[in-house]
């Protein structure tokens, strides 16, 4: 292993793929690899994910294990042994910042009890646009407001000795487009980047945030590629006027929103060209990526085209990550608890009449950054001793034919008018498909319930009663289910 070799592989942070030490990672970390960002598949139990933790960090000495884990919709421990909180919407709609400094703290807790260092979050991007994907990932739609949050979460997690990440520098709540899918894009002069959207991450770096992602949002006036290999971006804004000197990590190489753009070789160079330290390389990315990324990454320094002191400044910045003192105390779920039962909102009569339901779920177009995080109020209500029967609706089979309008008219004529159905959703505004379902359930059925998991957007006036939880995590499916159940 050559110096050079060893400065390559130490800002490439690859996917696991699987919930055990695998024979590939063990040679690449012996070469100096910077670390792992752990998946949902890589993680089973709570148990087994402690092991796998100490198991790679016993490769070498600072082996950084990163993790998505925000609270509320996007969270790989929540059913792993760590704790369960409302997302960012949530604690954003109660504005309380000393709440989501706790809420943070106690993520910081379940991560260190789980052996990470080094968590992906929170996201701080300011939803201005009602049809962002990322809407409910989000504090809401003001800047001022996510940025005093954005502080106190990076102040909470960061307490209990765990490196946060603020992103998706520079923001794309501007945008409709998720950057799995494609490149986002927003168009906004450097003055009004300056003045005010850059507001919340310049509040979390004001907070010591230890790092910060970049997204693949292209800023038309001051780029034509997207900020991630951007040196206008990187170097010029966040690292020149907002002044960080923390460690910059990219977003997935492997989204779209870049490898439409560059092969996943190319953006490794060019990203570290532009001023990144740390490049997540994506949830597919293996032994092999890891390989072509580093072999680009010394062929570009022994060609010339790139500075081998950026790749010792990009390494010296990351072995500063993941060493805060670790709190030892153990999460309390009772936070989060309390926290959801406070944000649920309740209208007209919503509290079922019976012990028999039947669930009707519009599932909304899946999102990669999610990926296995379960969401609904059916195994709740099971759990509370009702008789549930789910239908699930899903936006590619609903004009098959009309085939789901007439399975949803069969269950309802089978239960009858009167009896008690739960119609469970998430942004519907976002999904026109989703609009003839509801006309239809109001029509047929207008005693139905409504339960809002997400953004808010559409009215359900017209219906006996709705209740809106701001969030899908296992706290806000049980808060909405206590006001089901008339004990709210």
């Amino acid at each position: 292993m050559t110096e050079l070799s060893r400065l390559a592989h130490g800002v490439l942070f690859p996917a696991l793929g699987r919930p055990a030490v695998p024979r590939w990672a063990r040679a690449r970390v012996a070469e100096g690899l910077g670390g792992f960002v752990l998946f949902g598949r890589d993680i089973v139990s709570a148990v087994q994910v402690r092991e796998l933790t100490a198991g790679l960090h016993g490769l070498r000495e600072h082996v950084l294990l990163s993790v998505d884990e925000e609270g509320g919709d996007v969270n790989r421990l929540e059913n792993h042994g760590g704790t369960s909180v409302p997302g960012n919407h949530a604690l954003g709609r109660l504005d309380d910042p000393e709440r989501t400094r706790d809420a943070a703290y106690q993520i910081g807790l379940s991560l260190v009890a789980a052996g990470v260092d080094w968590d992906l979050a929170p996201a701080v991007d300011t939803a201005v646009n009602p049809l962002s994907p990322n809407g409910i990932r989000t504090f809401g739609g003001d800047r001022a407001l996510v940025a005093r949050h954005a502080a106190a979460w990076v102040e909470g997690l960061q307490a209990a000795g765990v490196s946060a990440c603020a992103k998706h520098f520079p923001g794309h709540g501007l945008s409709s487009t998720d950057a799995h899918l494609g490149t986002p894009v927003v168009d906004l002069s450097r003055q009004e980047l300056v003045e005010h959207y850059l507001d919340p991450f310049r509040a979390a770096i004001a907070a010591g945030v230890d790092s910060i992602m970049v997204s693949h949002v292209r800023l038309t006036q001051l780029d034509d590629v997207p900020a991630t290999i951007s040196p206008a971006v990187l170097t010029g804004l966040l690292r020149g006027e907002l002044g960080f000197d923390g460690v910059v990590i990219t977003d997935a190489l492997e989204m779209h929103g870049i490898s439409d753009v560059a092969s996943l070789p190319e953006a490794a160079v060019r990203a570290v060209a532009a001023g990144a330290d740390a490049l997540c390389l994506g949830a597919w990315a293996f032994g092999d990526d890891v390989d072509a990324a580093a072999g680009a990454l010394v062929a570009a320094v022994e060609d010339g085209s790139l500075p081998e002191g950026r790749l010792r400044e990009a390494n010296a910045r990351i072995a500063r990550l993941g060493t805060r003192p670790r709190a030892t105390a153990a999460p309390d779920d009772a936070v989060g608890e309390l926290l959801a039962r406070e944000v649920v909102e309740v209208h007209g009569d919503p509290a079922l009449k019976g012990r028999r339901a039947l669930v009707v779920r519009l599932d909304p177009t899946h999102s990669p950054a999610q990926g296995g995080a379960s969401w609904g109020v059916e195994e709740p209500l099971r759990a509370a001793g009702v008789e549930v029967e789910a239908l699930a609706v899903a936006g590619d089979t609903y004009n098959a034919e009309g085939m789901i309008r007439a399975e949803i008219g069969l269950c309802l004529d089978e239960y009858g008018p009167d009896a008690d159905v739960v119609l469970l959703v998430r942004s519907p505004h976002r999904f026109p498909w989703q609009r003839p379902v509801l006309d239809e359930l109001l029509a047929r059925h207008p005693g139905c319930v409504v339960v809002d998991m997400g953004v808010p957007g559409d009215d359900f006036g017209g219906f006996r009663g709705w209740v809106r939880t701001f969030g899908a995590s296992k706290v806000c499916a049980r808060a909405a289910v206590d006001v089901l159940l008339g004990a709210r």
